[in-house]
């Protein structure tokens, strides 16, 4: 997922800066322009719940790109909350006065609708963050086999040039652990994966029952 970034754009007024930050972080958050304040707090919720840093406590690669996303959840949490325009105000006025007009069971309706789309806006957004991950580890689990293949060769080749048996040993050592460590990464990832993909589905079974 792309951090919101701090734009410093020489000849670019403040107000357009601030409209670009607030781009950005609607988009990490899943949201579109016009979002309310309780929009933005529960789509919050809803990916915190899914990129907090704990969840990946057995893993310290995943925990510190975790904590990185985090961070930037936090940022552009902040940046909505704390620079939203207007017309999010406004926004989320006229959502509190259409709630207030509405019976009781429509806006149950409503917040819970909301509530189930922040979610899948959160996954999603999660979902981006592993692949990119897995495809990383994948391409390491590849160049494991690389070196593996090629400290054997050395190894071959060091029946003629002894100088090669220690290079071979290294390389084929350094390849075992390379590639066992990305499978074991490549194994929680697509766990996690899996389980984003059952809640996903909960959701969208959820909504459809609405």
């Amino acid at each position: 997922m792309d951090s919101v970034p701090v734009i410093l754009v020489a000849g670019v007024k403040k107000e357009e800066r601030e409209k670009m930050l607030r781009s950005e972080a609607l988009r990490f958050l899943g949201l579109e322009e016009g979002a309310g304040e309780e929009d933005i707090k529960v789509a919050y919720r809803e990916m915190s719940q899914i990129l907090h840093p704990d969840k990946f406590n057995n893993n310290e690669k995943l925990k510190d790109r975790a904590t990185e996303q985090f961070k930037q959840l936090n940022d552009a949490r902040d940046t909505l909350l704390n620079g939203k325009s207007g017309s999010s105000q406004g926004s989320a006025r006229s959502g509190a006065t259409s709630r207030g007009a509405a019976s009781a069971s429509g806006a149950s309706y409503s917040s819970r609708e909301a509530i189930l789309n922040a979610r899948l806006n959160g996954i999603t957004a999660a979902r981006i963050g592993l692949v990119s991950y897995l495809d990383t580890e994948e391409d390491s689990r590849r160049n494991g086999v690389v070196f593996i293949a090629l400290s054997l060769l050395c190894l071959l080749g060091g029946r003629r040039f002894p100088a090669l048996l220690a290079l071979g040993s290294t390389g084929l050592i350094y390849g075992i652990v390379k590639i066992s460590n990305s499978q074991m990464t490549i194994r929680m990832l697509k766990e996690k994966l899996s389980e984003l993909e059952v809640e996903k589905n909960a959701c969208i079974r959820e909504l459809e029952k609405l």
